[in-house]
């Protein structure tokens, strides 16, 4: 059977992520929510859109795209040239033709994304002091992710696994892991790090690359030396506006953030740090020149509202000519 190859596969939720700005998170209130500035939270879809209904109401649209933690690191990959595919599904809805679009403008393939019932989405709250809070509703859509075939398990590619935020998704991605005969990238975001280490450990024997922020870290209960335990290779450990650090067995490598002139927007940052680390190590950059990567991928994102930041194909490559 021929098998088309491609350099990375995703797999995560696919959402449609729509942005709001607050006057200040850390006072902001609706309702029951626990509303902290930096974190993320999931609801079910009445909450959700009773949410959604209120911010129209009361505070300032700013923007809408396509969202998801493995969803931004692969439109990144793919503008940027990268040959890519993606595990996933959206809706028959509006929502989920635009994030096909956004997909597919970026030359995405988008064969292997299922269509069934409505999206998932997102609401982005973002205050005057540039912090960001999440709210996801997982869709309907991510019931039909039981139907896939083992087709894509011949994709002579990278894995980049990232969160579903629905129970179906879960499953789907964890038979997915079992099936799978290579090592992982993985980044488990908050959603997945607050299901605890119990949860993690079938992923994290899999992962030869993970991608994880501080409070993370924190959240499993695990060192960096129980994880190397477990398989994994190199650690980037994400610290915000303190820049990154790469762990392995033998070394650690570290580098403050890149600063842009303006900063507009934080949201999915992380995840073009790991498009950036990716593209570093698929074009054999050493490790330090692959850390410098995803920080200044990382930090050109925030000059803009969610995928409008990331680097063009043209200021990627010539990042990358400078760092050989």
């Amino acid at each position: 059977m021929n098998v088309e190859i491609f350099d990375f596969v995703g797999c995560g939720a696919l959402n449609w992520d729509i942005f709001f700005e607050v006057e200040d998170l850390s006072i902001f209130k609706f309702e029951d929510l626990e509303i902290f500035p930096g974190r993320e939270i999931v609801l079910k879809r009445e909450k959700f859109l009773k949410f959604l209904k209120f911010l129209e109401k009361k505070e300032k649209f700013l923007f809408e795209c396509g969202g998801g933690s493995s969803a931004n690191t692969i439109y990144a990959l793919s503008l940027w040239g990268f040959k890519n595919t993606f595990l996933g599904a959206v809706g028959e809805d509006e929502y989920g033709k635009k994030i096909l679009e956004e997909f597919e403008n970026v030359g995405v393939n988008t064969q292997f994304i299922l269509k069934g019932k409505n999206s998932s989405l997102a609401i982005i709250l973002l205050d005057k002091k540039k912090d960001r809070f999440i709210a996801v509703s997982p869709g309907d859509s991510e019931e039909t992710l039981s139907s896939f075939k083992n087709i894509f398990l011949n994709f002579g590619a990278c894995f980049h696994f990232s969160s579903f935020a629905s129970k179906s998704g879960q499953e789907f991605q964890k038979n997915l892991l079992s099936k799978i005969n290579k090592k992982i990238s993985f980044d488990p975001g908050e959603i997945y790090t607050q299901l605890g280490k119990m949860f993690l450990n079938p992923f994290f024997k899999k992962t030869e690359i993970l991608f994880i922020t501080e409070y993370e870290l924190k959240e499993i209960d695990l060192t960096l030396d129980e994880l190397f335990n477990l398989g994994i290779k190199k650690i980037f450990l994400k610290k915000g506006k303190a820049g990154a650090e790469c762990y392995t067995q033998k070394k650690k490598i570290s580098f403050s953030a890149f600063k842009p002139e303006k900063i507009i927007d934080n949201t999915g940052a992380g995840d073009y740090f790991n498009a950036g680390v990716l593209a570093g190590l698929k074009l054999g950059l050493s490790e330090e020149n692959t850390l410098k990567l995803g920080i200044y991928s990382a930090g050109m994102s925030l000059r803009d509202f969610g995928r409008k930041g990331c680097l063009t194909k043209w200021e990627f490559q010539n990042c990358v000519n400078l760092l050989k």
